[in-house]
């Protein structure tokens, strides 16, 4: 049987389709089928909640050893970090291989008793809105020490409009020296030029 959805994944149907995203390329984008994820959200418009359809997805019955079972939930609720190929090993050495289950039938037994801990890379992603429309979102971004051809260094700020992708700004700040002495970013200075702080006139304390 399909495994339904994850509440977080259902989430963001929902989320992505009310900022206007279509139901198409929500399901490109997911690698779900058009139809699952229509159907989810028609739920939600229908009902207003998200409820994942667990109960459709199990089996109606244990097809093993109900002892084998038992041993398994209360193992995995005594460790719950552990994995299910760890408890499957764990349950081999107690009632052996032949008649044991599967990994993915241990996994489907977890998420049955609501007891399967959720890895961690499946944790929603959060999404950044762009700017749909003109100025809607202005863009800042800012280059530094960029050289040129002629081994000059520029540094330059510009302000992008995401909707239209027009750059609205763009200003250059060439490095200049601070005296005629100081060499400018990039510039190799002498080894023996040893360039004195502050004032430079006679000392007129003698």
């Amino acid at each position: 049987m399909p495994a339904a959805l994850a509440m977080y994944e259902r989430q963001e149907i929902i989320t992505r389709r009310e900022q206007g995203e279509s139901l198409a390329s929500i399901s490109r984008s997911l690698r779900r089928s058009y139809d699952t994820i229509r159907r989810i959200y028609q739920q939600y418009v229908k009902t207003g909640r998200l409820t994942a359809a667990y109960e459709r997805c199990k089996h109606s019955e244990v097809r093993h050893d109900p002892a084998i079972y038992k041993a398994a939930i209360a193992m995995k609720a005594s460790h719950p970090s552990w994995g299910a190929g760890l408890i499957w090993t764990e349950l081999r050495d107690l009632y052996g291989e032949e008649t044991l289950p599967s990994v993915r039938t241990l996994q489907r037994w977890f998420r049955r008793e609501g007891i399967q801990k959720p890895r961690g890379d499946q944790r929603p992603k959060v999404r950044v809105k762009r700017g749909q429309v003109p100025h809607e979102v202005w863009a800042l971004d800012a280059k530094e020490d960029i050289q040129l051809a002629d081994d000059s260094y520029v540094s330059w700020l510009t302000i992008t409009d995401e909707g239209s992708g027009a750059i609205l700004s763009a200003t250059l700040f060439p490095h200049t020296a601070l005296e005629h002495h100081q060499p400018t970013t990039g510039e190799k200075r002498d080894p023996g030029d040893h360039a004195s702080v502050g004032h430079t006139g006679p000392d007129t304390d003698g």
